[in-house]
């Protein structure tokens, strides 16, 4: 069982730029097992811009501050906690995507995520992709 609410305001720069911030709530419960329970708060901003000269950029971070009640490192806690941890976890994400020629483009992607028990874990990745 799994309640769910959200509330996100959006603030239009203009057609190319927004910026918003959101809160949403989780609350799930394991109806079968060791009837887990979560409670689950995220607090977060993010951003889009698109520029006119076909360069798009968009980021997110998020503060998550999560109330496990059971064991934190089974398989129903990874899925209910959705590969985060109990307590406080930060996540963060920034994408730049270019058109270099009608049929080049580059994507940049970067991910972090940090607990309160772990070191900063960092991923990212560059795709060049060619149409033809």
């Amino acid at each position: 069982m799994a309640i769910k609410s959200a509330r996100r305001f959006l603030y239009l720069f203009n057609k190319n730029a927004s910026w918003d911030i959101f809160y949403e709530y989780q609350n799930k419960k394991n109806q079968i097992g060791n009837s887990e329970k979560l409670v689950q708060n995220r607090f977060g901003t993010s951003f889009s811009y698109a520029s006119e000269k076909k360069v798009t950029m968009n980021g997110e971070f998020s503060l998550y501050q999560n109330k496990f009640d059971g064991d934190a490192q089974s398989a129903v806690a990874f899925q209910m906690l959705e590969g985060l941890q109990p307590g406080k976890n930060m996540t963060w994400r920034l994408l730049l995507q270019k058109n270099l020629t009608q049929f080049l483009d580059i994507n940049i992607n970067y991910q972090g995520r940090k607990t309160e028990t772990s070191q900063t874990i960092h991923t990212g990745n560059v795709q060049l992709r060619a149409y033809f």
